[in-house]
């Protein structure tokens, strides 16, 4: 065990130590805020831009209700209409010529970028419910699903009107409902919404995957750095090559519980409270204690899991080049958890996401989302735990036979039935 620490703390010592693990503490929490609220930052900003718009209908108290509608000031999600908040100036103008004479020439308009876009709704149109609305770009999402809202809740105007509701039992009818999601926890209702739920059980899983990738793969270049410097035929005049495995194993997960130490006391005393706004939504991010706890437990596991993997691929490999291809095979079970990700995130209970989070190789991530999303029966998770250690057991007794022979063999590219070789050697 003296060995196994001297070797576990050069190994930490040797990466706090340099630059790149000081920029990726500071980097990595930054790029993912920039990722996840800078867009919608940018996106809020209004432009200076105005666009001009034309609603051409034969009813004009229809293309009145459209235009109030789309250019009413609040904000209703449900219905997508225009709001203060909007990234650009609109200005819509109504015309009653629905003629082929005045389509053509509003057409020409757009075309020579006179108008930005028009919404043609003849009498025939709003009879079969089928309009179109005609602009330069079809990617303009956001004018789009606006002008559909503000038709939709015009047409729910005219057809209250024509059954005899006046203008206040319309607008009592059509306020918008304020539904929000509440999670159901220990026999009772949580104040955290289902937003914030869904937006941290997302966050956490990229971080946990980022770090179980960082981390794992690093003790794979870092073993095949000392394989390719013959700095290993100094070190086992001092140790045995299970003691070098352990302590270079010990000492990177070292490191990444020191980086994620530092991120979860950032998050506890500045981001846990916070308020976020992301996409006109706004909620907490739901990092509770237990949530950190778990995050922390997953990624020993899922570290000691995947660093053995690494390290007996960079023991067995002579160059970089071979390391990445093998790298693939080693980080497809991550991949596929994080395919698969959503379903989880939607139905945590379900068949496919029990069965994918008690795969020891999926189960650090797909059982640690099923926990913060919704806590499943704690037999799942303690025979999730189970399978997990045992097979963490067998692939670290299995991959340090690999290393003890593959960390001095030098020369071609092993193949399967060498490596065989090396655990019966071994």
């Amino acid at each position: 065990m003296h060995n196994i620490f001297l070797f576990a703390r050069r190994e930490y010592l040797e990466t706090v130590r340099k630059k790149s693990f000081i920029v990726m503490t500071i980097l990595l929490p930054t790029m993912m805020f920039g990722f996840a609220v800078l867009p919608s930052i940018i996106a809020s900003k209004k432009s200076g831009e105005v666009q001009h718009i034309v609603i051409a209908s034969s009813d004009a108290q229809f293309a009145e209700d459209v235009r109030d509608q789309f250019m009413r000031p609040e904000q209703d999600p449900t219905t997508a209409k225009r709001s203060d908040n909007s990234t650009r100036n609109f200005d819509v103008q109504i015309d009653t010529n629905v003629s082929p004479e005045n389509e053509a020439a509003l057409t020409a308009k757009v075309d020579s970028r006179q108008l930005d876009g028009y919404l043609w709704a003849p009498a025939d149109g709003l009879a079969q419910r089928k309009l179109s609305y005609r602009s330069r770009t079809s990617s303009d999402f956001e004018t789009l699903g606006a002008l559909s809202g503000a038709v939709r809740e015009s047409m729910l105007r005219e057809a209250m009107r024509q059954h005899g509701a006046n203008a206040d039992e319309i607008a009592a009818a059509l306020r918008p409902v304020d539904l929000a999601g509440r999670k159901v926890e220990n026999g009772r209702v949580s104040e955290s919404g289902a937003v914030g739920v869904f937006f941290t059980a997302l966050l956490l899983m990229i971080m946990l995957y980022t770090t179980l990738i960082i981390y794992g793969m690093s003790v794979m270049r870092s073993v095949l750095e000392e394989k390719n410097s013959r700095i290993f035929e100094v070190l086992l005049s001092a140790a045995t090559p299970k003691q070098l495995m352990a302590g270079k194993i010990l000492g990177a997960g070292a490191v990444g519980l020191t980086q994620i130490s530092i991120w979860g006391l950032f998050s506890a005393t500045v981001g846990a409270g916070s308020l976020i706004s992301m996409g006109g939504m706004k909620f907490h991010l739901n990092l509770t204690p237990l949530n950190m706890i778990f995050f922390g437990l997953f990624f020993v596991f899922g570290f000691l899991l995947y660093a053995s993997v690494g390290a007996a691929v960079g023991a067995s490999v002579n160059s970089e080049q071979e390391a990445q291809q093998f790298q693939m095979l080693v980080l497809m079970p991550l991949i596929i958890s994080m395919i698969f990700m959503m379903p989880v995130i939607q139905q945590p209970h379900s068949t496919l996401a029990t069965v994918l989070s008690l795969i020891p190789f999926c189960t650090p991530l797909l059982m640690f989302i099923r926990i913060v999303v919704e806590t499943p029966p704690a037999w799942q998770i303690a025979l999730s735990l189970v399978l997990l250690l045992a097979t963490i057991y067998g692939m670290l007794s299995l991959c340090s036979r690999i290393y003890r022979v593959g960390i001095l063999m030098y020369g071609k590219r092993p193949t399967l039935p060498e490596i065989v070789k090396w655990l019966k050697y071994a």
